[in-house]
């Protein structure tokens, strides 16, 4: 009778050498994919871009624009030194940073030791908050005497200057202002008439730290409507503008700010010559011959943000005549849907030169 090795109790193993060397090679071409990977995200690079701007004075040619965005925290070696080495032998006029300086934790010094530097220097720097960063105002006792958040004092300690409402600055006999985007279609006589009714409710409380600190924040978004006001009425149709927005503009924000300011108003958003924005890095994925994998969700590039065309997500790009470049950014960010680290996507920092010459 034939008799049958039961398996079961069977001391032979079988062995799939393909497999284990299938593995073998997969882990190591991961490992090397990441490690290349993380020496990539420690280092920057400098990247350049030319904007035409057409009737741009002479005395505002070749203005050069450090943009900087989403640092999200990060420190690039000691006191920041491998992110301003990318920098720091170019010419640039200013520096712009839009938004998303601080950490995920609310850790804002990273962001401190880069201002520092350009303090060092002496070079302007103008920055807007970020979606990710903590409110830049605050309505409750927060530990200090002012309406602003504890990164915004310090930033402007380091000497920055908090964009929360044009910046006018001088070339000669001609004038480039900075905005922040929303300060173009700001009903400012709304806005004054609803903040002026909350402090007079809240003149009428009991004494208490909470009213102490609402009244601030009251007073100080009252005098910043005041500081917008003022500059509508100084803004020429010959000045040159640059807004700086953190989430980079679709085409129907666009349309509806050109149809707001349309109306006899003293904004003049149809004078833009370029927009300033971030939000997006670069799609913190990227993949060879794809370019970006996501936007955010709620960006409407691609399907629920999945593969976006690559120009709606970082470069210059240009909507209804207003050229908007939208930078690669730092860091990674939660709102992209995708683990939070950047892959095969270099951090990057851009000089945009005005131009008044025709780029092809």
């Amino acid at each position: 009778m034939r008799r049958y090795r039961d398996p079961l109790f069977s001391n032979d193993k079988r062995k799939h050498p393909a497999l284990i060397l299938f593995f073998a090679i997969l882990f190591l071409f991961l490992a090397i994919a990441f490690g290349l990977n993380h020496f990539n995200n420690s280092r920057v690079e400098l990247l350049t871009e030319k904007v035409t701007v057409p009737l741009l004075p002479s005395s505002l040619e070749n203005f050069r624009i450090l943009h900087i965005s989403d640092l999200h925290g990060l420190t690039f070696g000691e006191n920041q030194k491998r992110l301003i080495d990318a920098f720091a032998n170019s010419k640039y006029d200013i520096v712009c940073i839009t938004g998303d300086v601080c950490g995920k934790d609310g850790d804002y010094i990273p962001f401190i030791q880069l201002l520092s530097y350009f303090q060092n220097i002496n070079k302007p720097v103008y920055f807007i908050p970020g979606d990710e960063d903590p409110n830049p105002l605050i309505a409750v006792p927060h530990g200090n005497d002012t309406a602003k958040a504890d990164y915004i004092v310090a930033a402007e300690n380091a000497g920055a200057v908090y964009l929360d409402a044009p910046v006018q600055i001088v070339r000669g006999k001609n004038v480039l202002w900075l905005y922040p985007e929303w300060a173009y279609t700001m009903d400012i006589d709304a806005s004054t008439g609803i903040m002026n009714t909350r402090l007079a409710e809240l003149e009428k409380q009991p004494d208490s730290a909470e009213k102490t600190a609402a009244i601030s924040a009251v007073t100080y978004q009252l005098d910043q409507m005041e500081r917008i006001r003022a500059a509508r009425r100084v803004t020429l149709e010959s000045d040159i503008h640059v807004a700086l927005t953190h989430h980079p503009l679709k085409l129907s924000a666009l349309e509806e700010m050109l149809a707001f300011t349309s109306s006899d108003n003293d904004s003049y958003v149809r004078y833009i010559s370029l927009v300033l924005a971030g939000h997006y890095v670069g799609g913190q994925w990227r993949l060879p011959g794809i370019g970006a994998l996501r936007a955010p969700a709620t960006s409407g590039l691609g399907t629920n943000g999945w593969f976006p065309d690559d120009d709606q997500v970082m470069g210059l790009a240009s909507f209804l005549g207003i050229p908007q470049y939208i930078s690669p950014g730092l860091g990674s960010s939660n709102a992209i849907g995708l683990p939070p680290f950047r892959f095969m996507n270099t951090p990057s920092v851009t000089i945009v030169t005005l131009t008044s010459k025709l780029i092809h």
